[in-house]
């Protein structure tokens, strides 16, 4: 198995969103690696994919309503660790980050879910001009919307843009 790099040629893809199961992210983006085609999970194989400068976004299920609570930056560089688990060494990614920002007002997933028809187009277009898996944030209808499972999923520069003008913070796109 292999991630599907649909961003690859596009420098403003540089987008993600990481659902540690803490709502905290730490010093750095961690993932155990795949060690053959029958462990693969893509969400983790994407720590792989990131980049210094890429901006990380946080879904903070500790909050009253779970919602992107945060945002930080990838520092680099990509390296490995060794952790131990259950007695075993396992090879995980390290990808350092920067410390996280809260936002001033989180983004819920109610608040997510009045404007799910939009979130649900740009999903749709990224699907339509792209072969194979996108890893969008958000999986569902516009009223069921929910963070896809997964502990790192791709944003693209699209929903970034939509999630900016509805819930007023800026990014450089």
């Amino acid at each position: 198995m292999s991630i599907n790099e649909w961003w690859r040629d596009l420098p403003e893809e540089r987008y993600w969103m990481i659902a540690p199961s803490k709502g905290i992210v730490g010093e750095a983006l961690s993932a155990p690696k795949t060690a053959d085609d029958r462990r693969f999970e893509w969400s983790h194989e994407l720590v792989g994919y990131t980049e210094p400068g890429d901006t990380i976004f946080v879904w903070d299920r500790t909050l009253p309503t779970p919602g992107i609570g945060a945002w930080g930056r990838v520092l680099g560089p990509l390296g490995e660790e060794q952790r131990v688990r259950n007695g075993s060494s396992l090879p995980h990614w390290r990808m350092p980050v920067s410390d996280t920002l809260r936002l001033a007002t989180p983004i819920t997933i109610t608040a997510l879910r009045r404007i799910g028809s939009d979130i649900v187009s740009v999903r749709d277009d990224v699907e339509s001009l792209t072969d194979g898996p996108v890893y969008f944030p958000f999986i569902g209808s516009p009223d069921t919307l929910v963070p896809a499972p997964g502990y790192l999923t791709k944003i693209p520069r699209d929903l970034v843009a939509l999630l900016s003008s509805r819930f007023g913070f800026e990014f450089a796109l």
